[in-house]
């Protein structure tokens, strides 16, 4: 008979032992203690099995080591926020698993920990020990090397800016080490003086034993035709009868005393030398061992700190990588005393069937529910929804994710005791009533309001009337201390305890009528039968046998059975009722959501093409800019300069009366509403404006002067540019703008780092980066100017990032010579490490 299995843990590693082995005393608790009996109860609903598959995700040792220890409740959440703040992080790490910048330097990372406390004592390390601390710090090297803002998560950002810089202890293992991890022959002049002579005394005996193996071959004294080191020295085999006729030293014979090894006279002044120079060796390795040990050490406190930060969050992506296994969601771990789980099933499941195999549950239940009675027939699926709740109860106290389609929603539990299995013991002189009554006792010594407690056919293996009635006792102890119970039962005296007590909710295990076999779905508030002649019957019991049972059955049995069975079917038509009209909803929900998108789809393509005509009419617009400006320049004369003026004038007007065009054909609306805005009577902002005032032109982000006012109509002059703009297109400025403005004219320039625009309407804050990858140079450098613009009068920005990319360098070359004309940059500078690099700059700005 197969044996149950029990969880023990021996160098960070899980295995397990045969049930009757079991002592708590292996684990080091009493074995009436709260914790011996939360990890009795972890066994039974295969905890350390779930442990197991999450240790084969984790990369390093020390992250196995502490998975490993969540075998312990010690190890566990002692307190709500500590099991939100661990799902926190699980969740998190999900998003980032693919990123193998992250995971791919952890594998296969052995224990650093011993090597570590040795150097913080000063202890010299071996040149294993300095090679695998390297192997660590190249890890630390390249998270530190993550762009922060390519994550999302806050505490795993948080932890990459605690991690160690790892450049100095790095540079000093460098120097001293090869690739590979061994010793490097430049980590000292004189070692490496030392390696080339023993080199050169080495092949200078190998020569010299070459030829005395030609000689002595020829003789017949050899008795192998190679050569061997006895004690660090280079010897022939001679045979022992022949040994008088090498002149030399014996070292050693053979076991079967038909060798002796001896050292020829020509080759032992160089052994000698050879030996001096190993022992040398020896101690100059250890003087650079020391050396580095003695460097190291400043750095053990802090390298440590990193190895713990590095192997917690491995144990966290192996959490989120078994979870990914089962389709795990994050736990809202929650103080209320109620289950949410939607379509959710044990996570082991997983490895023993496939996905589209497994049935899923939806339990649902909470306040005032107190107990949760599964009843049903045999090999139903009630032990196993026990367990899944029991198991859940765990994964929330540990930051394990538990299937399901949606948040699952847990309570915390202080602890979980567990009655199942048949706990008889021939040894203990034990029968299984007996052992169920000890487990009781042990668990109502020991529950508080905020326990879980878990049983297995309650009332079973006694009297079914005095059984019943002990079992109510213990259901109603455990309920009065606020407790929550999950438990399974065929006792018709229990299952008619929900209809006096809302505390107990039933459930029941569904039933398929036409296969006569269990569906393992749950049904909640219907008990269930026992169905255990159908069950006799499937299994092939004797017909006969099943007739004479059904003939011993009391009346009152019989009616109770059809009364459940009634409760049943209407369940069940309620249930498929429903079903029905959950399809329908959702049909509904999905002919709207199609409609809306196509709805959305034509929207989007009209206002494309609306984009598509005025980017084409702006890039005309701007092109016959260009070339006025171009001709501008080239101008020798007054005259020239007029009818250069006159003709940029006439593009722009001809620009912004396309634009209009192409607004009222392809969004009739959008321009109707910026005709209705122009044709406005004048804001506060505008009743100012007088001929000869200084103005601002918000769309052109930009300053002019009146020179005409028509009706709704302004002329207005910026630099050498007359253009008529709308009334409402032009902001009058306060007193302190315009002495600003007065202040930056030609001949006046701003002091740096004093550039100050406090009287000025400060705008809402742009993001603290601006990116110009994959814009054309023109627009990127008119982007870049606005949001400057915006961001140093928004007032509340201290520098922003620009993203320009390497490519060509045109825009990193373009952008710093914008910003070395504006007179409110203060400084800029490359992004550097974490930021970018040399393809981005931070522009801090000059404020007081």
């Amino acid at each position: 008979m197969a044996k149950a299995l029990i969880p023990c843990q021996m160098r960070c590693h899980l295995w397990y032992i045969p049930s009757d082995m079991f002592d708590p005393n292996m684990f080091g608790q009493d074995p009436d203690s709260i914790e011996a009996k939360i990890i009795q109860a972890g066994q039974a609903l295969e905890w350390p099995r779930l442990l197991n598959m999450t240790q084969t995700e984790a990369r390093t040792e020390p992250a196995k080591a502490m998975i490993g220890d969540l075998l312990y409740p010690a190890e566990w959440a002692q307190d709500i926020a500590t099991a939100r703040h661990l799902q926190q992080e699980t969740h998190e790490v999900s998003a980032l698993l693919d990123r193998d910048a992250l995971w791919g330097p952890l594998t296969e990372l052995n224990q650093p920990f011993a090597a570590l406390e040795s150097l913080k004592r000063g202890a010299v390390l071996e040149v294993l020990d300095l090679g695998l601390i390297r192997r660590w710090i190249y890890a630390v090297e390249s998270w530190t090397q993550v762009p922060r803002e390519d994550i999302r998560g806050e505490l795993f950002k948080r932890a990459l800016l605690s991690l160690a810089d790892p450049f100095e202890p790095l540079r000093i293992l460098e120097r001293v080490l090869t690739p590979d991890g061994e010793l490097s022959e430049k980590a000292s002049p004189k070692l490496g003086t030392l390696y080339t002579e023993i080199r050169s005394l080495k092949r200078e005996i190998s020569i010299i034993l070459d030829q005395l193996i030609k000689t002595f071959s020829q003789k017949g004294v050899l008795q192998e035709n190679f050569t061997d080191v006895r004690d660090g020295r280079y010897v022939l085999p001679i045979k022992i009868a022949a040994q008088g006729e090498v002149d030399g030293i014996i070292y050693e014979a053979s076991a079967s005393r038909q060798t002796v090894f001896v050292e020829p006279k020509e080759v032992a002044p160089l052994n000698n030398r050879l030996r001096q120079r190993q022992n040398e060796l020896i101690q100059e390795i250890y003087i650079v061992l020391a050396d580095t040990s003695k460097k190291l050490q400043p750095f053990a406190e802090e390298l440590e700190g990193s190895v713990q930060i590095l192997a917690h969050w491995d144990a966290v992506q192996a959490k989120a990588r078994v979870a990914r296994h089962y389709g795990g969601k994050a736990i809202q771990v929650t103080d209320d005393r109620g289950f949410r789980l939607r379509s959710s099933a044990h996570p082991l499941l997983w490895w023993s069937l496939a996905s589209d195999q497994i049935i899923r549950n939806e339990i649902d239940f909470g306040d005032p529910v107190r107990t949760l009675l599964l009843t049903g027939p045999n090999t139903g699926g009630k032990t196993v929804l026990l367990k899944t709740l029991g198991l859940a109860g765990i994964c929330a106290r540990t930051g394990l994710m538990f299937p399901a389609t949606d948040q699952p929603i847990i309570p915390f539990f202080d602890a979980i005791f567990a009655d199942l299995g048949d706990p008889q013991s021939i040894e203990q002189h034990l029968s299984s009533f007996s052992g169920h009554l000890l487990r009781f006792k042990g668990i109502l010594e020991k529950v508080t309001d905020r326990s879980l407690v878990l049983i297995d056919e309650l009332n079973a293996a006694t009297d079914p009337e005095e059984g019943a009635a002990l079992g109510r006792a213990i259901l109603e102890t455990i309920m009065s201390r606020g407790a929550m119970i999950i438990t399974t039962t065929h006792d018709p005296h229990l299952k008619t305890l929900a209809v006096s007590d809302q505390r107990i909710l039933n459930a029941s295990m569904a039933f398929d009528e036409t296969a006569r076999t269990p569906s393992y779905r749950m049904i909640v508030g219907v008990p269930g039968r026992s169905r255990a002649l159908e069950t006799a019957e499937r299994l092939g019991m004797p017909e006969s046998v099943i007739t004479l049972a059904r003939s011993y059955l009391s009346h009152e049995h019989k009616e109770f059975e059809r009364l459940l069975k009634k409760l049943e079917t209407d369940t069940h038509e309620t249930g498929r009722a429903r079903k029905e009209a959950v399809t329908i909803r959702e049909e509904a929900e999905r002919m709207k959501k199609e409609w809306t998108e196509r709805t959305e789809s034509s929207v989007n393509e009209m206002l494309e093409r609306t984009r598509q005509k005025l980017r084409r009419i702006l890039e005309t617009a701007q092109d016959e800019v260009r070339t006025s400006v171009r001709k501008l320049d080239e101008t020798r004369s007054r005259r020239e300069i007029d009818q250069t003026r006159g003709q940029l004038n006439e593009a722009i007007t001809q620009a912004s009366t396309r634009v209009e065009s192409a607004l009222a054909e392809e969004a009739p609306e959008l321009a109707e509403t910026i005709t209705i805005k122009e044709s406005a009577p004048p804001s506060d902002k505008t009743a100012e404006i007088f001929v000869g005032a200084t103005v601002r032109i918000p769309k052109w982000k930009n300053t002019g002067t009146v020179l005409e006012i028509k009706g709704n109509k302004v002329k207005v002059s910026m630099g050498t540019l007359q253009m008529s703009l709308a009334l409402t297109d032009v902001e009058s400025l306060t007193a302190g703008e315009a002495a600003q403005i007065a202040a930056m004219k030609p001949g006046r320039p701003q002091p740096p780092g004093k550039f100050k625009m406090t009287d000025m309407d400060a705008p809402p804050a742009p993001p603290p980066q601006i990116d110009l990858r994959g814009t054309r140079f023109d627009e990127a450098m008119s982007s870049l100017g606005q949001y400057l613009d915006q961001a140093f009068r928004s007032g509340s920005m201290a520098e922003v990032t620009v993203i320009h990319g390497l490519g060509s360098g045109a825009l990193r070359e373009g952008t710093r010579k914008v910003l070395a004309d504006l007179p409110y940059v203060k400084n800029f500078r490359d992004g550097g490490p974490g930021h970018g690099g040399t393809g981005a700059t931070i522009v801090e700005f000059a404020r007081d």
